[in-house]
């Protein structure tokens, strides 16, 4: 048994404790050049990126593998957003409840975000008045890039162009774009077109890395894992990040009881913002709320939909 659910568990929970600092209207907690938040969501791609090219490659098939990524993400994701709107939702809302339940954007809330692309954050009266206001569930904007990813796996894999140099070479563009963007405009805010980019640059080049390296067919060199580790450290830190992940991923491990990884990352953060309505957010309670929830989801949703996956 490898360590990549464990590295998963660990990089959802650095993204829980990266919210608690903003959710309080605090300064986010810095990680030398990144924060936990951004390094967190940056292991969560490199081990997407590596493990959802060895499943094309066990089965190119394109209606086998969007079957699988689509039974690994809606299941869970559809049973959240509705629980959010309707349960989480109405409790926190200021309006009327009938009002609530009338709104057509309670409703657009589910949809929309269970189609992934057209995201939106905002649920009426819900979490207004809030340190980070009127976003319920702000970590879902990753879940549109990572299935993104995922079709450009499948794009390459159609095109017969899914090799270590074609992906090496998209790899090294992404980064590229990443440093120069860095370069031109060292301070690229919160919000707007340059800080999208970064974001798209940031996060594709490492799940492309992880493909690389798991085209490579060859064990990462633990000499290279070291080598680029003190990476991490500098501004520099996503080209130290997808060796080490993958070399650490592919130790030997205890099999967890459960792989809660996912539930804590779509559901942590609605919770945190109602922990912080009440003025009781903190990482313990952050993750004492949240962890009973996505272990009733791996049992009850995710763990079901995962045996409906096409058998190779």
């Amino acid at each position: 048994m490898n360590s990549f659910d464990l590295l998963r568990l660990l990089a959802a929970t650095a993204v829980i404790f990266h919210h608690v600092a903003p959710l309080s209207g605090a300064p986010a907690r810095r990680f030398f050049s990144t924060d936990f938040g951004e390094l967190g969501v940056g292991v969560f791609f490199v081990i997407s990126g590596y493990l959802v090219t060895a499943s094309w490659r066990r089965a190119p098939e394109l209606g086998v593998f969007l079957k699988k990524r689509v039974l690994r993400i809606e299941p869970a994701l559809v049973v959240s957003l509705a629980l959010t709107a309707l349960v989480l939702g109405a409790f926190a809302t200021t309006l009327p409840l009938a009002d609530y339940i009338r709104t057509p954007q309670v409703w657009l809330y589910v949809l929309r975000n269970a189609l992934l692309y057209p995201v939106t954050y905002e649920l009426p009266g819900v979490f207004a008045h809030n340190p980070l206001p009127h976003t319920v569930n702000g970590s879902l904007w990753t879940l549109r890039l990572e299935f993104s990813c995922y079709l450009l796996i499948a794009a390459l894999g159609l095109a017969r162009l899914l090799t270590p140099k074609i992906v090496a070479g998209l790899a090294v563009a992404a980064g590229a774009v990443f440093v120069a963007l860095h370069i031109v405009r060292p301070d690229l805010g919160a919000v707007g077109l340059p800080r999208l980019i970064d974001i798209a640059a940031l996060n594709g080049f490492l799940f492309l890395a992880g493909a690389f390296l798991n085209l490579r067919d060859r064990p990462v060199p633990v000499w290279a894992a070291v080598l680029l580790a003190p990476l991490i450290l500098t501004p520099a830190w996503i080209f130290g990040l997808p060796a080490l992940v993958v070399v650490v991923g592919s130790l030997r491990s205890v099999r967890l009881p459960a792989d809660i990884s996912y539930g804590l990352y779509i559901y942590a953060f609605p919770l945190q913002q109602l922990l912080a309505t009440h003025g009781q957010l903190n990482f313990v309670t952050a993750f004492a709320a949240t962890a009973p929830v996505a272990l009733a989801s791996w049992f009850l949703v995710e763990k079901p939909a995962l045996r409906l996956k096409p058998r190779v």
